[in-house]
């Protein structure tokens, strides 16, 4: 079954192997804002972490800073850092926990955004309270970056507008204009075409 267990963060085991890279200060701010809800999950297999490493490593990094433990974390007598873990989950072998843990992380990037409703719910995280901006882990030069992508987005996808027919400014040529001749029989055509390329034409015939 599964439970959230408050466990002491130095004696937790972590994964043997964990290829994810962290970004730590934003973890923590991420954890300063609000708390540490779950701060990882066990293997009862293995004993080990599956998914959390980059939490507990800030986790200890806060601890050892000796700033006031977040809401989420309890203290023993001893003043350690007692940590929610999720509990009662075991895989079925090595290869299966270590396919958990980079699923877990794998899955999230998959998904992607929308970018125009992310854009529109961080502006109004931004307008309500600015420190939960960062929190989320984003900045104002990131929503300009991401206003930009949008309407960059935007421009791509509208057609290319068509000039009205007739003459073209003297100044402004197009790179290309192009006529069709109709002929009554094929020898018209090989007569007109031989002429037209004669004089520097770039011509094709057309069945």
């Amino acid at each position: 079954m599964r439970r959230i267990e408050h466990m002491r963060l130095q004696e937790i085991p972590r994964a043997v192997r964990n290829p994810k890279e962290h970004d730590l200060p934003a973890i923590r701010a991420s954890i300063e804002a609000f708390g540490a809800i779950v701060a990882g999950e066990l293997d009862e297999r293995t004993g080990r972490l599956v998914v959390g490493h980059g939490r507990l490593q800030v986790l200890e990094e806060m601890a050892a800073d000796k700033v006031s433990p977040p809401e989420g974390i309890l203290v023993d007598d001893d003043g350690t850092w007692l940590v929610p873990i999720v509990r009662g989950w075991s895989s079925r072998s090595d290869a299966d926990a270590e396919a958990y843990l980079v699923a877990n992380n794998r899955t999230t990037e998959k998904g992607g955004w929308e970018e125009r409703m992310l854009a529109e719910v961080l502006a109004d995280v931004r307008d309500a309270a600015p420190d939960l901006l960062a929190a989320a882990g984003y900045t104002d030069d990131d929503l300009a970056d991401l206003a930009d992508a949008i309407a960059g987005a935007d421009g791509s996808d509208r057609e290319e507008e068509l000039p009205e027919p007739g003459d073209a400014d003297e100044d402004v040529r197009p790179e290309v204009w192009g006529i069709v001749v109709t002929c009554d029989n094929e020898e018209d055509q090989m007569r007109l075409l031989e002429r037209l390329a004669n004089e520097g034409w770039q011509v094709r015939a057309l069945m």
